[in-house]
């Protein structure tokens, strides 16, 4: 086990402030299986947190997936900073974990639980954030803190998703379907690992085992017995999606049912017919961009991280 804190000093323009880093790490081995054939190393899990030092911390941002570099100066985290706002990347030894087990999310709680407590941040004021199936994980993690088998009721003020897959039924049908089709090694690649690791955990196919697909799912459209999203009709809920389906159809040969947008624009429909005045889909055009500059509407690049937190404090008001 390895644990540091780290006391660092950032100038801003003409404002200078302090920020204390925490970096708390476990040692991790050996492999986890998706299937029989496809498996990825253990990453050592832990948490990375920034802290705004002699200021009034109004709240905590929470990303779900690793980082170590302690000293980032990146413009999400400054920009973080500079409103008083911290932030937390926490991770199990899955880097592609699904929640799929709720000692997994304890885990989660519990690294979140011990940086409020030993800094004093507000727990009523967590922003939960991520992309992609860190997305899926930051609503499976609201959904855990709203439930009994939650050990701290860490219930975020806020979530953030960046075209997330929520309906787990469409979800496998769509990696059988890339798998089988083996348009690109990618597509189907992803498609075998996935629909395998959701019928290992799941009990089957949702042929097989339907009921468990729907429990798991954060948002489900076409079956109403279980309303999952109802955990977050007094949450703040905003949905970041690029669905040029053009660009799926030409390099994927996927199609609407395939893409994560459908799930989004379904679950902000129904959060404000639920009564939620908070919920929002956030649509882009162009903006997709892998850090290397290729093209795909499937990036982080079309969230504006700044006036994403803007956001963020405005629901904190």
């Amino acid at each position: 086990m390895k644990l540091s804190i780290v006391i660092i000093f950032l100038l801003f323009s003409d404002l200078c402030f302090c920020q204390k880093v925490i970096n708390f790490e476990l040692s991790a081995e050996g492999d986890i299986y998706f299937n029989p054939e496809i498996a990825i190393p253990k990453i050592n899990p832990g948490c990375t947190a920034w802290i705004p030092e002699n200021e009034d911390i109004n709240g905590l941002i929470v990303f779900t997936h690793p980082r170590r570099d302690t000293v980032s100066t990146d413009s999400l985290i400054n920009y973080s900073l500079k409103n008083h706002l911290a932030v937390i990347y926490a991770t199990t030894d899955n880097r592609l974990e699904f929640f799929f087990d709720k000692n997994k999310m304890l885990e989660i709680e519990g690294y979140i639980n011990e940086v409020i407590t030993t800094n004093n941040l507000p727990k009523e004021n967590l922003l939960f954030c991520g992309m992609s199936l860190e997305g899926t994980r930051a609503l499976k993690l609201a959904m855990f803190e709203n439930s009994p088998d939650s050990k701290y009721k860490l219930k975020p003020k806020a979530i953030v998703l960046c075209d997330s897959p929520l309906d787990m039924v469409r979800f496998h049908k769509e990696m059988v379907k890339a798998k089988e089709l083996n348009f690109t090694p990618v597509t189907a690649n992803e498609g075998e690992w996935v629909s395998g690791y959701l019928e290992k955990n799941l009990g089957g196919t949702p042929e097989e085992n339907l009921r468990a697909y729907i429990n798991y799912s954060p948002y489900r459209y076409s079956d109403d017995s279980v309303k999952n999203y109802l955990n977050f009709k007094d949450i703040a809920v905003r949905a970041y999606t690029e669905p040029d389906v053009n660009w799926w159809i030409d390099t994927r040969r996927k199609d609407y049912y395939s893409m994560n947008a459908i799930d989004l624009a379904a679950l902000i429909n129904e959060l404000k017919i639920a009564g939620n005045v908070n919920a929002e889909l956030i649509t882009t055009t162009y903006k997709g961009y892998r850090p290397d500059r290729t093209r795909h509407p499937h990036s982080w690049s079309i969230v504006d991280e700044k006036e994403m937190i803007n956001w963020f404090i405005s629901t904190l008001k």
